[in-house]
């Protein structure tokens, strides 16, 4: 009888192992796009961080985008699941739910800084547009942007809005939601009055635009 002896050499990882692994890389990843920018972050860095020889990475992720895509899917879920409207929001106007929205979004990205940063962070300008990944086909906010274009359109539908392009005003009030969040980010030097107000103005000035003036008049305090 023949006994194959076994190559010494460190024993194979378990699922789990390696499970851990990949998430401890893409924490390291998110750290140094923070840090560095994504730009200046190569997978060597990343490795290097983690502790790997350069090409065992690659074992794990293929390029700087498949490790963007993990950590952009877990930041667009949480995202959805903080300003997803519960049943009794539902029940209300589609203007109500869309202020909901706009609010709720604000406050996400406000109390998640280092998200808010990745998401301006992680655009590789220097690419062409098609190479950079696609937040918005990322499982939350699809599903976030899915449900505000249906409440634009009930809007229209039910002669609220005075426009009558829902992408045009679905783009507008990301802007509008981005320009508030992003102007606090941005501007930090700047002495802030009331933030909650200035969100509350801000958002009521926005839908307020978009709507006849009589509805407007009756729930810009909604």
């Amino acid at each position: 009888m023949t006994i194959t002896k076994r190559r010494p050499g460190r024993p194979s990882l378990s699922s789990q192992q390696k499970e851990d692994i990949k998430a401890n890389i893409i924490n390291i990843a998110r750290t140094l796009f923070v840090e560095e920018g994504y730009e200046n972050t190569s997978m060597r860095k990343i490795a290097a961080r983690a502790g790997f020889a350069p090409t065992k990475i690659y074992y794990y992720f293929d390029n700087k985008k498949a490790i963007l895509k993990h950590f952009w899917n877990d930041i667009s879920m949480d995202m959805w699941n903080h300003v997803k409207p519960n049943t009794q929001m539902m029940a209300n106007s589609p203007v109500t739910i869309i202020r909901h929205l706009m609010r709720q979004t604000v406050q996400y990205w406000l109390d998640n800084p280092n998200n808010c940063q990745l998401s301006i962070e992680t655009q590789d300008f220097r690419a062409d547009a098609s190479e950079n990944l696609d937040m918005y086909n990322t499982p939350g906010i699809r599903d976030y942007v899915a449900l505000m274009r249906n409440l634009v359109s009930q809007c229209i539908e039910q002669g609220i809005f005075k426009h009558s392009d829902a992408v045009v005003i679905s783009q507008l009030l990301a802007v509008s939601v981005y320009g508030i969040y992003g102007s606090f980010y941005n501007l930090p030097s700047i002495a802030w009055s009331d933030k909650h107000q200035l969100v509350e103005l801000a958002i009521d000035n926005t839908l307020n635009g978009l709507m006849s003036s009589i509805l407007a008049e009756t729930t810009c305090l909604a």
